[in-house]
């Protein structure tokens, strides 16, 4: 019997590879598949620290809106959200995919970081020519627009937090942001398991994002596209190695904020919970006004957008007297 067992071995281990290379020719064949279901819907701008790719809508004379996405995400969850249809009519949309996010790379090594996301944001206005705008960003969004405030102060009219990452936690870093660094494990995640890894983690994370409402369907497909992305891969797991020292040197500045700032969350925030986030920063942050949402949870420009709307514009007039 043991001599017959020696004798499957070699089997098996082809059988291994088989399968290890059947994963990596199909998550090599779908990579591109953002590309084909959601092509780029903006414009790419050759900026000093490297091409972003910007989706723009509303009306162009209107006020300006920097709307920044969240640690997984890209730009086009903006405009495929409820939200930008009901802001569109009144502001002029500015959504970036920040750096290693959809269809704006991340140079090879590249540090991802909260500062490197606020150089990329003033860089682009640079461009724009737009000498001040409101800024709206959800999750970690929000702390790339609390760093770009304090560090620019005379660039940002106000600021609008959606669900906002802003404040250092435990169960910030998660253990799979390690696994691009290390060679051997980075080759397996990225070439074989993302494909399958990229479905169950979608699953996961859509129904801790949304919850306790239902998983909007446009909203997984897209995760399912550019989630399952190498670069993607190495920019969330830099963010995630990166976010917990940052905000701990951000959370001292905070009372030196000036301009209007209006803090929205949901009760049953799963991913940036409500009492250690929103709840927190509005109380260290001068004259910030909390929108709390009961009924709510972390995607609250998908599930609520019409407060979150309401909100947003009125952080224009507002900034403005």
């Amino acid at each position: 019997m043991e001599k017959e067992g020696k004798r499957k071995r070699p089997n098996q281990r082809w059988g291994l590879l088989a399968a290890l290379a059947l994963g990596a020719g199909l998550t090599w064949a779908r990579r591109d598949r953002h590309r084909q279901l959601y092509p780029p819907r903006g414009e790419v701008w050759g900026l000093p620290s490297g091409a972003t790719h910007v989706i723009e809508g509303g009306t162009q004379d209107a006020p300006p809106l920097l709307l920044i996405h969240g640690s997984d995400g890209v730009a086009l969850d903006w405009p495929l959200s409820p939200l930008w249809k009901k802001l569109a009519p009144h502001a002029r949309l500015i959504a970036p995919d920040r750096p290693g996010h959809g269809y704006t790379p991340a140079r090879p090594g590249e540090a991802v970081t909260v500062e490197k996301n606020v150089e990329r944001c003033l860089e682009l206005l640079d461009a724009l020519g737009l000498e001040q705008v409101t800024v709206v960003g959800h999750s970690y969004g929000a702390a790339v627009a609390l760093a770009l405030a304090l560090r620019r102060p005379e660039r940002v009219r106000a600021l609008v937090l959606i669900s906002p990452l802003a404040l250092p936690a435990r169960g910030l870093t998660r253990p799979l942001a390690y696994v691009p660094q290390v060679p051997l494990l980075e080759t397996l995640l990225t070439r074989v398991l993302l494909l399958p890894l990229g479905r169950v983690v979608a699953h996961i994370e859509g129904g801790n994002a949304f919850y306790p409402a239902p998983v909007h369907a446009a909203w997984q497909q897209m995760m399912l596209a550019f989630s399952r992305r190498r670069e993607q891969v190495h920019a969330l797991a830099w963010e995630n190695r990166t976010l917990g020292r940052e905000l701990g040197a951000l959370r001292a500045l905070y009372p030196s904020l000036r301009c209007p700032v209006t803090v929205l969350g949901g009760v049953h925030d799963r991913l940036a919970p409500y009492p250690q986030q929103a709840q927190a920063l509005s109380g260290q942050v001068p004259g910030a006004e909390l929108l709390t949402f009961s009924d709510g949870g972390h995607q609250l420009h998908w599930t609520h957008p019409e407060e979150v709307a309401r909100a947003t514009l009125a952080a224009l007039p507002r900034s403005e007297g």
